[in-house]
């Protein structure tokens, strides 16, 4: 869901007041039962997606019956029946996902390559493609997926609630940008769900609620208006600095959803999955990867990578580089996120067998090596953001070409940059650097103390902190989750 809208909150509050007052008038006179909670649960998740997108509320609706009907009929059967129903569901919801994510893209960018494509291609479409794809189409459908794949494998092949199905696939919280829940950890929370509104699980929820608010509003709100995409695109510090900022941005944006989302589950007693482990404290592109959106980074190595693998591990690698084209092709239908998802891929081949070998060198003239990879990790990371951050093709050639052309790099270039901004800009962007750094730091304290990587940041003396800096510092105009694009 969107927590950057006011009409998610008043959804929250004003359904949820009422909720509760009911169910405890309710409870003092033992008239209240326990499946009230979930049908609660299933009402509100579902009015938020509607509010989300009414027109994407009726495509998910019948996915979700489809589904749900489909996983039932396959867990009556058994051997080449079951696997076979197992395998059109798996179809039919990839190609709901390509039809509204990558039917224009294919046309467009790939058939239009070859032949002349007629502008009003799209009237002639039994459903409208528009140039948004629907909300949370790409998380939800990889959540459905999982759940028949683990159905499919599961040792008991116990029948599944409807209502708990509902539960597992549009459980508000995370349903537009993840986490990606797997049927083992999620589903046995929601069965038979009751709200627990323990002291506990109210404290944790305020501290990963404040986390990840202070994240979304303070610092990515406040980075991204300072994030040019078509200005200045010839000067190489130029480049590099939006880039950078856009780095941080899409970390604290995509983290502070993530968090804001752990942050309501605890209030309903539910754990979700932590997606972000501090990822820009890695020393390696394999540790970034296991600590960047981890729900994704597992979700294409059980389903993608080990089937396409199989027994064969000679090739490997091959698949490997595949599997992270085929995750940048997720993130969105245009060629940069493939050229972003083929260049960690191929980072991934070069740590691969030339890892130990410099890591070795690097030791014999560095007391520190692990700071010399840090660093080498984190500019091939930024990098990296630049190809996810520019989706025109012919911009980026343009910046790539400025960023390896030596003479580019000029005092009067530099200068250029910092004196597009004025002084109250300027001193609204370090302070908001000077915050996002704090938060990296306190990540790579945790680390270095071998403490949970948030420990410092979930501490009962900074939540309060970083709560009212929220209050106090939030961006005037709250810019969209980055992630709800893909």
């Amino acid at each position: 869901m969107n927590y950057s809208d006011f009409s998610f909150w008043w959804i929250l509050l004003g359904f949820g007041i009422p909720f509760l007052t009911v169910r405890h008038i309710a409870k003092s006179f033992n008239l209240w039962r326990d499946i009230f909670d979930a049908i609660g649960l299933a009402f509100v998740s579902l009015t938020m997606f509607r509010n989300a997108s009414p027109s994407s509320f009726i495509i998910f609706i019948f996915e979700l019956i489809f589904n749900y009907l489909m996983v039932q009929w396959m867990l009556r059967c058994t051997g080449t029946k079951a696997k076979t129903i197992a395998t059109v569901t798996i179809i039919f919801n990839l190609a709901i996902l390509a039809y509204f994510k990558y039917l224009i893209f294919f046309v467009e960018g790939i058939i239009g390559l070859f032949v002349t494509i007629p502008a009003n291609w799209q009237q002639s479409l039994p459903i409208a493609v528009k140039g948004r794809i629907p909300p949370g189409v790409s998380f939800y459908t990889f959540q459905m997926i999982a759940f028949v794949v683990d159905s499919f494998t599961a040792r008991k092949k116990k029948p599944i609630g409807f209502l708990d199905y509902i539960n597992f696939i549009s459980f508000y919280p995370q349903l537009v940008a993840g986490p990606i829940e797997r049927r083992s950890d999620l589903l046995p929370q929601i069965e038979n769900f009751r709200l627990k509104f323990t002291l506990e699980n109210i404290e944790l929820g305020l501290r990963w609620l404040s986390l990840g608010l202070f994240m979304k509003f303070v610092i990515a709100d406040n980075l991204a208006p300072y994030i040019e995409l078509n200005q200045q695109i010839d000067n190489p510090w130029a480049i590099w600095f939006f880039t950078i900022l856009f780095t941080l941005r899409i970390y604290f944006d995509f983290a502070g959803y993530s968090f804001t989302a752990l942050g309501l589950a605890y209030f309903l007693g539910v754990r979700l999955t932590i997606n972000f482990l501090a990822p820009y404290t890695s020393q390696s592109i394999n540790e970034f990867w296991r600590r960047w959106h981890i729900t994704l980074s597992t979700w294409f190595r059980d389903y993608v990578f080990i089937p396409l693998m199989g027994s064969n591990k000679k090739w490997a690698p091959f698949y490997l580089f595949i599997t992270f084209t085929l995750s940048g092709f997720w993130h969105g239908a245009a060629w940069n996120f493939i050229i972003w998802g083929a260049y960690h891929g191929a980072l991934l081949l070069v740590l691969r067998y030339l890892g130990r070998p410099f890591y070795g060198f690097v030791g014999r003239y560095f007391s520190q090596p692990q700071i010399v990879s840090w660093a080498l990790t984190l500019g091939s990371v930024t990098l990296g953001c630049l190809f996810f951050m520019e989706s025109d093709m012919t911009r980026l050639l343009t910046k790539l070409q400025a960023i390896i052309t030596p003479w580019n790099y000029s005092l009067a270039n530099l200068g250029a940059l910092f004196s597009s901004y004025s002084l109250n800009q300027g001193t609204a962007l370090i302070v908001t650097l000077v915050l996002a750094l704090g938060v990296l730091f306190l990540e790579h304290l945790a680390v270095w103390q071998k403490k949970f990587e948030y420990e410092w940041l979930l501490s009962r003396w900074l939540s309060p902190v970083l709560l009212g800096l929220t209050i106090l510092l939030a961006a005037n105009t709250n810019s969209d989750f980055i992630y709800f694009e893909f």
